[in-house]
């Protein structure tokens, strides 16, 4: 079977075409397009699904819809729309999640990614309050690490800009400057710890007994407050 690799999307346009030129694996390609300008579909190959949000879905959100669209996949494969794949790193990335040795395991770190099925069922689906991009993958680690789901990091020579959408968007800047703040004390809150890396706090979210999978569901008052102005322009 053709395995699944997502890339969620914002920014421009120019930055989308590296990564899909340095695909080097028989995937079946899916792009959450959430600029809210259709750039993607003039970009991606004949064959490939691009989804098209009214607005930005935000990371954990865009993870979670690949996953619940499409379920009965074995595995999925995640990558940021700012890395461009080395020859035969994607493939690598396949084995490793295809051999069972790893629930979750990344290209040097989680800007490329494979997830299993198994993993999802013992740890649910990502938390969508991290809203909308980062400290997401330290709540996925913590809760791994609760469920004992082996997780970790290939070597591999994909080359990752970094923060892409931030450097090329004063708007996304301030709005980060916001949000990113939010989902640290967020983290901090729900796992009883002062830091999003390295410490040890409470078993369930919130201490409040139940399951790890817990509260992935955000509340409208939280996506409304933590929603970025504009989708990754200047």
């Amino acid at each position: 079977m053709r395995p699944v690799l997502a890339i969620p999307f914002l920014g421009n346009a120019d930055a989308l075409e590296p990564v899909l030129a340095s695909i080097d694996a028989d995937v079946r390609l899916v792009v959450i397009d959430n600029t809210t300008r259709s750039v993607a579909i003039d970009l991606v190959p004949d064959g490939a699904w691009v989804i098209e949000p009214p607005g930005n879905l935000g990371y954990s959100a865009s993870v979670n819809l690949v996953i619940k669209s499409l379920p009965a996949e074995p595995y999925w494969l995640f990558a940021n729309h700012d890395v461009t794949f080395a020859p035969g790193d994607l493939q690598g990335l396949i084995g490793a999640t295809e051999s069972g040795d790893w629930g979750w395991v990344g290209i040097r770190d989680w800007r490329v990614f494979g997830l299993t099925a198994e993993t999802v069922e013992r740890v649910g689906l990502w938390d969508e309050s991290f809203h909308p991009v980062y400290v997401e993958d330290c709540d996925y680690e913590y809760r791994c690490t609760l469920a004992g789901v082996r997780w970790g990091f290939i070597e591999g020579e994909t080359t990752h800009v970094g923060s892409a959408v931030l450097k090329g968007s004063y708007s996304a800047q301030r709005d980060n400057a916001r949000t990113y703040p939010a989902n640290v004390r967020y983290f901090c809150e729900k796992w009883g710890v002062s830091g999003v890396r390295g410490e040890h706090g409470y078993t369930t979210p919130f201490d409040r007994g139940g399951s790890i999978a817990d509260g992935t569901e955000p509340s409208l008052s939280r996506l409304r407050e933590l929603a970025w102005d504009r989708d990754g322009r200047s």
